[in-house]
């Protein structure tokens, strides 16, 4: 009896996925969402009159971008955030829950030379950059706003740039 044991370099899931995939979206950006007020007891909060400025000037960044595919998690400030981006592509708001990350990346993944936001959360987007294979460590501070992680490939390799939406 021959018994064979391999050790050593497997594929992660983004390989895997990159062998899968032999197109991708154009870009995919990454957003968390805008300021939220801050009610004791309340988990689904809407953003602050901030955050709305936030919401639209990350609109006005992405009119320039071929209009495309938004996500947003099931939570108002998520929506709220993603709603200007919708109105300004002229299409509508793909609700897909924040419990399901690899769901959401395959989601996106088979959107082949579209461009993809996804608007989630301080907790939920640095999961998203991992799964579309991004192996710097991001971190998003409770207080962090602004960031927008714009994903896309070259070659079937990975890229990511990061820019900052300021409000006035």
């Amino acid at each position: 009896m021959l018994v064979t044991l391999i050790v050593g370099c497997g594929k992660t899931k983004t390989q895997l996925a990159n062998d899968i995939y032999q197109c991708f979206p154009e870009k995919v950006f990454l957003f968390r969402h805008a300021e939220k007020q801050k009610i004791r007891g309340e988990n689904n909060p809407e953003l602050t009159k901030k955050g709305f400025l936030r919401a639209n000037a990350l609109a006005s960044f992405l009119s320039k971008e071929q209009p495309g595919i938004v996500f947003s998690s099931e939570y108002s400030r998520t929506q709220q955030t993603a709603n200007p981006i919708a109105s300004a592509w002229d299409v509508g708001i793909n609700i897909h829950t924040a419990k399901d990350p690899q769901g959401q990346i395959d989601k996106a993944l088979k959107l082949c030379g579209k461009n993809v936001i996804i608007v989630g959360h301080s907790n939920t987007i640095p999961g998203l950059l991992k799964l579309l294979g991004i192996n710097n460590e991001v971190v998003i501070d409770d207080e962090q706003y602004g960031d927008l992680f714009t994903i896309s490939w070259n070659v079937g390799k990975v890229q990511m740039s990061i820019e900052q939406i300021e409000v006035e």
